[in-house]
């Protein structure tokens, strides 16, 4: 009896022995193909525009024009008659924007000193009062400035001029012509002088400057992953305008680095550049994300979305045990060690992909190896036909669709609090996101994303 006890034992290991022996699968790792070459680094652009209130910029011309225009003068008269002038603003300037013109009027008084007085101190009087107009381009300078070159287009008299002789009011046109003619490019300096001094866009674009550069988060889970703008040009095309408000369009180029964990430490910032012009800008940005995800920042991330999961399929338990990932070629290569029902070690090949309709980010058409399922049809077929392939299809997601329509609100709550909120205001548009490719590399996943939108830079205070 003890015998038969010993021989049934035997026959039960043995048999016990055998069935794990036949669900043992060795795969070998796909043979390694070539990789596509690595993606360029590419440009990004952020268009926008800076846009100015008219009656700010007449505010501010006004607190910056001198009321004295021409200062007080000799002026010799046709019979040699010396007459002192002088000429004021009297009003402030007004401001008309039409078809990339810009027309400037402003009251003028003249004022005179009797040439013919015979007191020592003559009393000053007026001579006459007019109305002008200036009309002007209104360019950008490579010096950030907003340029004109105004010219006296013509006027209207307010009050004629006339002079008392000897208790005598004597009607002077044609000399007060020949005044205005000889000091119109003075006048048309100290306007052009006034728009230079007070039109910078430096002081409001290097606001935009520095806060584009700060670190800008956009994933917090399963891993944080960081956006850091470098912008190395700023581009500015022909001003345009309406009754209300001038625009000047502007673009910054930059490249974009990212990096997965804590926030970066904020490097020394780019100093604003020299500006540059174009006859013509896109409207809308393209902001190029070239993300480099290397493996080892995936495998940390799977490994978190991934623990040691147990599964209970058709033909029994499995538990996965290990799971990395890897590239071989253009596609993903999954190893994952599972033990039950199936002990060994299974590798799965799938392709990188981006869903636009749902922003995320994941690997598509996970399939069995070629030698790996060579070997489950010969030990455990019913594996090839369970769901193990959609369970790892599922959990290799990385949902990225909040955090993508969060992006503009981010952008323009940080410009808020800036310093840079406190006198502009900046609107984000039209904001969405754009596969281009996915480059599957020896050290980890390139992916290159366009976000295109449309960025406004408001000035609300000069």
């Amino acid at each position: 009896m003890n015998a038969q006890r010993i021989i049934g034992f035997i026959v039960f290991a043995l048999a016990f022995s055998l069935s794990v022996s036949c669900n043992r699968v060795r795969s070998k790792a796909p043979a390694q193909q070539d990789f596509e070459p690595a993606i360029p680094d590419p440009i990004s652009y952020v268009a926008g525009d800076i846009t100015f209130q008219i009656k700010d910029l007449e505010r501010k011309i006004n607190q910056s024009l001198n009321p004295v225009l021409v200062t007080e003068e000799t002026f010799e008269g046709k019979k040699g008659e010396a007459w002192r002038l002088r000429v004021e603003r009297t009003g402030p300037v007004q401001i008309r924007y039409d078809r990339q013109r810009v027309y400037l009027s402003a009251p003028l008084k003249v004022w005179y000193s009797n040439p013919i007085g015979l007191r020592k101190h003559r009393k000053r009087r007026t001579l006459c009062a007019l109305s002008v107009n200036f009309a002007s381009p209104l360019t950008v300078g490579e010096n950030w400035r907003l340029a004109t070159r105004s010219r006296f287009e013509n006027y209207q008299w307010i009050q004629k001029p006339t002079v008392r002789l000897l208790g005598i009011r004597v009607n002077i046109t044609k000399l007060a012509d020949t005044i205005l003619n000889k000091r119109k490019a003075e006048i048309e300096l100290a306007i052009d002088k006034a728009v230079h001094n007070e039109l910078r866009l430096d002081k409001h674009i290097r606001k935009v400057w520095r806060d584009v550069q700060k670190p800008l988060r956009i994933t917090r889970k399963p891993e944080e992953l960081w956006l850091i703008p470098r912008p190395f040009s700023v581009a500015a095309a022909p001003v345009y305008g309406n009754r209300q408000r001038i625009t000047v369009p502007l673009q910054i180029a930059f490249r974009v680095e990212t990096r997965v964990g804590p926030r970066p430490v904020e490097l020394e910032l780019e100093k604003l550049p020299r500006l540059q012009r174009r006859n013509k800008l896109p409207g809308a940005s393209r902001l190029q994300v070239l993300a480099f995800i290397p493996y080892a920042d995936l495998n940390r991330v799977l490994t978190r979305s991934l623990p040691e999961r147990k599964l209970d399929l058709a033909g029994g338990n499995i538990t996965v045990k290990n799971a990395t990932v890897y590239g071989n070629g253009r596609s993903l290569i999954l190893r994952t060690d599972v033990r039950g029902s199936v002990n060994g070690t299974l590798y799965f090949r799938g392709q990188p992909a981006y869903d636009t309709l749902n922003n995320t980010l994941k690997v598509e058409y996970v399939d069995f190896d070629v030698d790996t399922k060579e070997r489950i049809f010969a030990t455990a077929d019913w594996l090839l036909h369970d769901r193990l392939r959609d369970t790892l299809q599922a959990a290799m997601v990385v949902p990225l669709r909040t955090q993508i329509d969060q992006i503009p609100g981010k952008i323009e709550t940080a410009f808020a609090r800036s310093k840079g909120g406190e006198k502009t205001a900046l609107d984000v548009d039209q904001f969405r996101m754009v596969p281009q490719r996915i480059v599957v590399r020896p050290d980890g996943v390139q992916v290159l994303i366009s976000v295109q939108s449309k960025v406004q830079v408001l000035v609300k205070r000069l």
